[in-house]
């Protein structure tokens, strides 16, 4: 690209950096270090808050000089790895670059690397974890610091709101979701665009997909199902997909977006893990009953996606249980295992199924407490000398 055009770019994109920024603390934060010798990346879905993170990290310091550019926007088409160099020498007393969407510029590592050892400070964020994974195992490794960010939980969703945590609350966040964007605009279709946002723009194309429509076919399905088991092979039969192999990939392809979680059922063995069945989760419940026809009522499923982010962006290691009984949750934090279930209301006619799963799964894995996440049922029940706590979502808090 020539000099004169990217300058001009970089002075319209800066006028966006120096506006100023969300002052909500998100929890993140106090886990990210900006001045280490090391690249600093934020991986997460599309508009989840990545830049905004990073642009209050660095507002916060001083005697930084910043030079911020967002490689999303298309104006940047022809952008290549030397142009990085231009940049420089526009703005030649900057030592601290946040480049977003840094993934959309061929061999940008290569680039981050030599930086580095020139003593530049990089802040990174990108959309698609499996690109930069692939890019940061190859030049980076043992040069950079990875952090996942998610859109707001109940708590941060508290603190915009400026609500305490409540039934009322809880309430709010089941109809508004986590989306930064959304829960200040409320803007119709938010969701719909922003769904066709990561399939087309964050896999497909990046991807080289053809068939976008059997993609999209797969991730709505996935989607209406959330907090349901599913196998490869009978995604491909249902659909009347050749190749389970296509299959397979789309949902991997989902999963390094952010959009899809499939996790694994809960087994000692690594490789029972592989073949059993798989459940899906959403990034967003909104999101997700805004892009389905099946859900809006459904409302265990959807706390129990609630219930598994909460989980998600603490550990990826979470699976569900399932023996003669189930439970969603098995994690595992600070080499401890917990297991959670979730139910939107216990009643008579399914208090023994989901106390019956847990006990089982207690004993398979040697608890001698659980949890059960509800609404706004509280109880303590003891069985022999085993505890299972019964705790609201808006009471039940990640063990630190």
């Amino acid at each position: 690209m020539l000099r004169p055009i990217i300058k001009d770019l970089l002075l319209d994109q800066h006028k966006y950096f120096k506006s100023d920024p969300s002052n909500i603390a998100r929890e993140i934060e106090k886990e990210i270090q900006i001045d280490l010798p090391f690249a600093v990346i934020l991986t997460g879905v599309r508009r989840s808050g990545k830049s905004t993170i990073l642009k209050q990290l660095i507002s916060k310091k001083s005697g930084n000089k910043i030079g911020y550019v967002h490689f999303d926007d298309p104006r940047f088409i022809e952008f290549t790895v030397n142009d990085f160099y231009t940049i420089e020498k526009i703005w030649p007393k900057v030592n601290q670059f946040q480049f977003d969407e840094i993934q959309n510029i061929d061999h940008w590592e290569k680039y981050i690397r030599q930086g580095l050892e020139r003593k530049l400070h990089f802040a990174i964020t990108g959309s698609n974890a499996k690109l930069l994974s692939k890019e940061l195992g190859t030049l980076l490794t043992g040069r950079h610091i990875s952090h996942e960010v998610f859109p707001f939980s109940y708590r941060e969703f508290c603190s915009y709101k400026k609500l305490t945590t409540s039934e009322i609350s809880f309430k709010a966040y089941m109809a508004i979701g986590g989306f930064p964007e959304f829960i200040a605009h409320e803007t119709k279709k938010y969701h719909q665009e922003l769904f066709k946002d990561i399939v087309y723009r964050d896999i497909a194309v990046r991807n080289g997909i053809r068939n976008v429509q059997e993609l999209t076919i797969i991730a709505l399905h996935l989607i209406n199902n959330m907090a349901r088991p599913f196998t490869f092979n009978k995604l491909a039969k249902n659909y009347e997909i050749k190749s389970v192999n296509t299959v397979t990939n789309f949902v991997r392809f989902l999963e390094d977006s952010y959009l899809l979680f499939p996790v694994q059922r809960f087994d000692f063995s690594y490789k029972k893990q592989q073949v059993n069945e798989k459940k899906i989760y959403v990034i967003d419940h909104v999101l997700a009953l805004q892009n389905s026809t099946q859900m809006h009522e459904d409302y265990g499923r959807i706390l129990e996606n609630m219930v598994f982010l909460e989980i998600r962006r603490k550990t990826k290691s979470v699976w569900y249980f399932k023996n003669k009984g189930e439970t969603d949750f098995i994690y595992q934090w600070k080499g401890t295992y917990h297991a959670v279930q979730v139910c939107w209301e216990l009643s008579a006619e399914n208090n023994k199924r989901e106390i019956n799963g847990l006990k089982e799964a207690m004993e398979s894995i040697e608890l001698s407490s659980s949890t059960i996440v509800t609404a706004n049922q509280e109880d303590d029940i003891l069985i022999l000398d085993k505890t299972i706590k019964c705790v609201p979502f808006w009471k039940w808090e990640f063990p630190e």
